[in-house]
């Protein structure tokens, strides 16, 4: 089961994404998800020869930050990821709207026809529970029924789009025992896998309330053939200069050790060590 990890400006902010591709080369990561900014709205080209250089493949690629928040839909964002090779796309629900709205029935059908003609496949986020920051949630606020996993894959599921899971936004500590798993699950093309503690968003997996033991255990039960992309703060959203590729290391270490024949996996933060028992 490969794993991927997520990338994009703002951690760090101030380094140039080679540093990024340099440090991650050595945590075990199979590939990226390129969280589109500024830095690589326009050089995909450059993107791709890092890719080349480190041997981490682009695979999937996220909306950027001005049309998540809906000030810009950018059709042109789509014609980046055809340049970069990928397959899939994820994209946020529209903010302030219900499912039921009429604009966000038009966005749907908007991405429906965008991933007809240009062969992506289309995934739809699952959105945060009460757990955002309070400036997030005033910026960006979401209606309650794009948090449902359930109602947001049975409205999206008639446009032929699919989902990407966030288990941080859905906030239980096994998700693969919720009511709504089974349903869901043939759906699911990406996996936004990350822990959380409280209020403390997209830990690393190592720490935090999440089964990732279970889930990913779960997942190889169940021949999950969609991606998994670690989408860890490290060691927080924002950061200047600082990435903590470490903690990368450790999130894959625990994931990929889970087999059948592991009945419990433990892995000490501190030292790093791989533990079973």
């Amino acid at each position: 089961m490969n794993i991927n990890v997520s990338i994009g400006d703002f951690s760090p902010l101030l380094r140039s994404p080679e540093y990024l591709f340099r440090g991650l080369q050595d945590t075990g990561v199979d590939g990226v998800e390129l969280w589109i900014g500024i830095k690589s709205r326009w050089t995909p080209e450059y993107y791709l020869r890092l890719s080349k250089k480190y041997h981490l493949p682009i695979v999937s690629v996220h909306q950027p930050l001005w049309a998540m928040t809906g000030l810009y839909f950018d059709e042109g964002f789509f014609t980046v990821a055809q340049r970069l090779g990928v397959q899939y796309v994820t994209c946020h629900p529209l903010p302030r709207k219900s499912l039921d709205d009429k604009e966000m029935q038009a966005y749907f059908e908007r991405l429906a026809a965008i991933q007809q003609r240009s062969g992506l496949q289309i995934l739809i986020e699952n959105m945060p529970q009460g757990n955002r920051s309070k400036l997030l949630q005033l910026v960006v606020p979401h209606e309650n029924d794009s948090t449902s996993v359930l109602d947001l894959c049975r409205h999206i599921t008639p446009f032929g789009l699919k989902m990407t899971l966030d288990t941080d936004h859905v906030h239980v500590p096994k998700p693969q025992g919720e009511p709504w798993f089974n349903t869901v699950f043939p759906y699911i093309q990406n996996i936004h896998l990350s822990s959380y503690a409280g209020d403390n968003r997209h830990l690393p997996l190592t720490t935090g309330e999440l089964d990732a033991v279970g889930l990913v255990h779960q997942l190889k039960a169940k021949h999950y053939g969609g991606l998994i992309t670690l989408e860890v703060s490290a060691p927080k959203s924002i950061t200047m200069l600082h990435y903590d590729f470490g903690c990368i290391r450790r999130s894959v270490g625990l994931a990929v050790a889970v087999s059948p024949l592991v009945l419990r996996v433990r892995l000490s933060a501190v030292a790093g060590v791989l533990e079973t028992s």
